[in-house]
């Protein structure tokens, strides 16, 4: 054997030794100069320093640039929106320019296939916004690749986003607007979503996907003991045992409704992961929004799912300074829990949707019309009769809350008219309601918050709440 051979030999079992040497001491106890393991403990937040406004709305389904319409119709409308220092909504749609676009529509939407035009963008910078959540039922309605584009598009204009992302840990971190105020944390999530919407994080080899941040939820169907025994015998279940088909899952109830009573049992770990988010953001900033995107348990429901109230509360137990939810199209109640806001839908701001001018022929398919024989906009009232005929879907507030020192002072709401009687383009545009169509607004909103303990006072047409020393949350 050559001296070469020998020597590589000896190399090579010199290097085995000290691997194996590495490995015992990795297995053997604990040397005197290991450290003890880190110990963790909360750390404190810093709240906004004297007076700070957040303005708020629900859904912008805002499709095409109107700032000269509302400019010209409804001056005060934006003057509210840019006066206050930090102004959010829940941005409904992809923006890219269809003629160079490279992705597609998906097979399945979140209702439309939502496309707007890109200077939408730049019109809600105009108008003052600086934060927009993404996660919706909408956010692939174009897949991936309109999802990523429309990021890049609201980056470019340094429009703050949060709640979709290349992965889910992207999707799910807090993002940040540093304003003269102080530093505010955005946290955004959807439990209302498509198949394709859910981001995940890599593993191993297995790149990550792109999407939105997702809370998931198992329906439940709260029916009688026959009833169950007869699905059960459906199912080849174990009598009296919960029967599941399809996504969902019955159960006796010794109270059993009709029609049939859904509740939500949402997935522990992905509420976990969101806290944690929040508990950062409060860490790593002064004052954190929670954005949920939240239809369940449906459009015609103006009561919140017991698991949204659950989950809201925990959102303020770990930092969160405002909790806003949309989704369903209308209003629901208010609560402050904890001297913090909790808005359960703000409704919608815009809503553009008939203003489509391409559409996929998914969207034709569905409802059994031929393309060739009607305009999109025929198409589209014909559906929105059908779908969106409810005049309360064009009726919201922006919600104007005033925090001083960090401890929340006031709220004040502004109804705001999406002229359910117009026609056209005008239909869908948002503008400050007139005296009667407030005061219904109003009326309906202070309803709905009152089993929350809420109170709702109706001033020269503006709802007003107002906290007393003893509500406001201890410095």
């Amino acid at each position: 054997m050559g001296a070469g051979r020998i020597g590589w030999m000896a190399r090579s079992r010199c290097a085995t030794l000290a691997i194996v040497a590495v490995m015992a001491g990795l297995a053997a106890p604990a040397a005197a100069n290991e450290r003890e393991p880190l110990a963790v403990t909360p750390v404190p937040s810093t709240p906004v320093a004297g007076a700070f406004t957040l303005a708020a709305v629900g859904d912008l389904i805002y499709l095409r640039p109107m700032l000269a319409t509302m400019e010209r119709k409804s001056p005060e409308m934006l003057r509210i929106l840019r006066r206050a220092d930090v102004t959010y909504g829940n941005f409904e749609e992809v923006v890219f320019d269809l003629s160079t676009f490279k992705g597609a529509p998906q097979a399945e939407s979140g209702g439309t296939w939502m496309l707007g035009d890109p200077k939408v963008v730049d019109d809600l910078v105009s108008m003052g916004f600086d934060l927009v959540s993404t996660a919706n039922n909408h956010a692939t309605d174009w897949g991936v690749e309109g999802m990523l584009e429309t990021i890049r598009r609201l980056d470019a204009a340094k429009l703050v986003n949060a709640g979709t992302g290349r992965t889910m840990s992207e999707a799910r971190a807090p993002h940040y607007l540093d304003a003269p105020p102080g530093r505010i944390g955005l946290v955004a999530a959807t439990s209302t979503f498509t198949p394709m919407t859910p981001a995940s994080d890599p593993l191993g080899m297995v790149p990550g996907r792109p999407g939105a941040n997702v809370i998931r939820t198992r329906e439940i169907g709260l029916v009688s003991d026959a009833d169950l025994a007869v699905l059960g015998r459906l199912a080849g279940a174990k009598p009296g045992s919960p029967v599941t088909l399809g996504e969902r899952t019955y159960r006796a109830t010794p109270s059993p409704q009709q029609p049939l009573t859904i509740e939500y049992e949402p997935n522990g770990k992905d509420e976990t992961a969101n806290l944690r988010s929040i508990r950062q953001a409060k860490q790593n900033g002064n004052f954190v929004i929670f954005s949920f995107h939240n239809h369940e348990p449906n459009e015609e429901t103006q009561q919140p799912p017991a698991f949204t109230v659950d989950f809201a509360r925990r959102a303020i137990d770990e930092g969160a300074d405002a909790f806003i939810a949309h989704g369903p199209h209308q209003l629901r109640g208010i609560e402050i829990y904890k001297g913090r806001p909790i808005f359960y839908s703000l409704g919608n701001f815009a809503m553009m949707n008939n203003s489509l001018d391409h559409l996929p022929a998914d969207m034709y398919d569905q409802f059994g019309v031929d393309p060739a024989k009607v305009t999109a906009p025929e198409f589209l009232q014909a559906r929105g009769a059908a779908i969106f005929a409810d005049p309360n879907l064009y009726e919201s507030v922006i919600a104007e809350s005033r925090f001083i020192d960090g401890q929340i002072a006031e709220i004040r709401l502004y109804p705001v008219d999406l002229g359910v009687t117009a026609k056209g383009a005008e239909r869908g545009v948002p503008h400050l309601a007139d005296a009667a169509v407030g005061a219904r607004i109003l009326e309906r909103l202070a309803r709905l918050s009152a089993p929350f303990g809420t109170n709702i006072a109706i001033e020269k047409g503006i709802g007003v709440i107002r906290l007393a020393a003893r509500q406001r949350p201890s410095p």
